[in-house]
């Protein structure tokens, strides 16, 4: 707020705006693999960041595009994830330094995406992530997990025709990529790159009953855009004379790291679930809960096919620490439905990548005069329906930098304490594999004696 004795913004006519410092030239780049054209399912792609020497990249709008053909041998076609359509082929990213060191890894990351996206406007995924991802014009819409679609077509899902392609612009959801400053990758020793792990066939793309037959797909014209920003010389040179006093050059993000367990066959009752975390400063937890058997299904909803067990109420142990106390409570039945302290707690977790003020992706049919809301399924054991849900907590003493929970040193491990139901969870079906994102804090160090860039986390 203005002081009152200050002179209103609006009626400073005779200000002048200052400059932009230092003087910046913006170009792009286009950064290609060095591997190969080509790549179908559990291939590697390389993509080296090949900046330009003396030169700043802002990754914030940095974008992936490529080619996802349709090589099933049958003429059917393939679909893609109502939520993240193409983005389903990466199954790891990870972004590695010049010397080697590994930067950022998110294993999983397409489970990552669609918690993001899942908590997006539901109008932006339909509009903006359809012509981008190729995400359905119905992002809010329940697929099933297990007995599988006959028309996904007319469920509203984004169709590629045999041998034909579907063209994908993806803005990874990255740490790495949503720094709160500029890379300075044209000062750094070697080539940075991203690596991306193509996803298995029946993971990254769905089929209608009956058309599993002869699978595949390949995935080509990958292409990273980068702007760069190029410092006249003058600053370039006072840029590198403070690398080479000592001074180290620190960028901060907040990433991701993903973490893994199972609820067997027929669980019910009070579960136990530990992860493992060695992460300085873990600003939030979000963990979600997927059939085992619906990942490697294609008929199946497999990157965001989130179930919620039927949970009645859950709380984390965190260091040793229950938090909250007083467990969060969850109920899917309409009767007693209980869902916003859930939802909640989510986008306060998501806080750093998200806002409450874009909505959620869990409205279907909202044209109608009756729509579906598809945050928490009822009864999903029988309908073999999926949700929106995740089940999450934040871990911040504010909102700053290194303000989450230091569990590099502690001996505990991360607990999940949850209560899933007897009769109407998913665990009536099969295995559940729980993911855990663990969002930490990360900085990126350019060491000025050596040009080695490496994560502190």
């Amino acid at each position: 707020m203005e002081d009152a004795s200050q002179t209103p913004y609006e009626m400073r006519l005779s200000q002048v705006p200052q400059a932009p410092q230092p003087d910046m030239t913006l170009d792009y780049v286009v950064c290609i693999p060095s591997n190969g054209g080509t790549f179908k399912e559990h291939q590697e792609v390389r993509l080296p960041l090949n900046v330009p020497n003396e030169c700043f990249c802002d990754l914030k709008r940095a974008y992936l595009k490529y080619k996802i053909t349709n090589k099933q041998s049958n003429a059917t076609p393939i679909f893609l994830d109502p939520l993240v359509g193409g983005a389903a082929v990466i199954d790891n990213w990870r972004v590695v330094g010049g010397t080697g060191a590994l930067l950022e890894e998110v294993i999983h990351y397409g489970p990552w995406f669609g918690i993001n996206q899942a908590n997006r406007n539901e109008d932006v995924v339909s509009t903006i992530s359809h012509n981008e991802e190729g995400a359905s014009m119905r992002p809010s819409i329940k697929l099933k997990v297990a007995t599988g679609e006959a028309n996904l077509a007319a469920r509203g899902q984004v169709a590629i025709a045999q041998n034909a392609s579907q063209v994908i612009t993806h803005r990874p959801a990255s740490g790495f990529f949503n720094a709160d400053r500029y890379m300075p990758l044209g000062f750094t020793q070697g080539t940075s790159y991203v690596s991306l792990t193509m996803a298995a066939k029946e993971t990254a793309v769905l089929t209608n009953l009956g058309d599993t037959a002869g699978l595949d797909y390949e995935v080509s014209e990958f292409e990273l855009h980068i702007p760069i920003l190029r410092p006249g010389p003058e600053f370039a040179q006072m840029f590198r004379a403070a690398m080479s006093s000592g001074v180290p050059i620190q960028v901060h993000s907040v990433s991701a790291q993903n973490t893994q367990q199972n609820i067997s066959s027929g669980s019910t009752g009070e579960q136990t679930i530990t992860f493992s975390t060695r992460k300085r400063s873990v600003k939030s937890l979000i963990a979600v809960n997927r059939l085992n058997g619906a990942i490697t299904s294609a008929l199946a909803n497999s990157i965001t096919g989130f179930m919620n067990l039927d949970t009645t109420e859950y709380n984390w142990s965190v260091g040793g620490i229950r938090i909250p106390s007083q467990r969060i409570k969850v109920q899917t039945a309409t009767a007693g439905r209980d869902a916003g302290e859930l939802l909640a707690n989510t986008q306060s977790a998501l806080g750093y990548f998200n806002s409450n003020l874009r909505g959620g992706c869990f409205r279907d049919e909202h044209h109608n005069a009756n729509p579906t809301n598809t945050y928490l399924i009822d009864d999903e054991q029988t309908s073999k329906d999926s949700s929106k849900c995740a089940f999450s907590i934040d871990l911040e003493s504010y909102n700053a930098a290194y303000a989450g929970k230091n569990l590099a040193s502690q001996g505990l491990p991360l607990v999940l304490h949850t209560q899933i139901g007897s009769t109407k969870g998913i665990t009536g079906t099969g295995a559940v594999l729980v993911d855990c994102y663990v969002l930490h804090d990360v900085m990126y160090v350019l060491d000025g004696m050596n040009g080695v860039i490496a994560a502190n986390s």
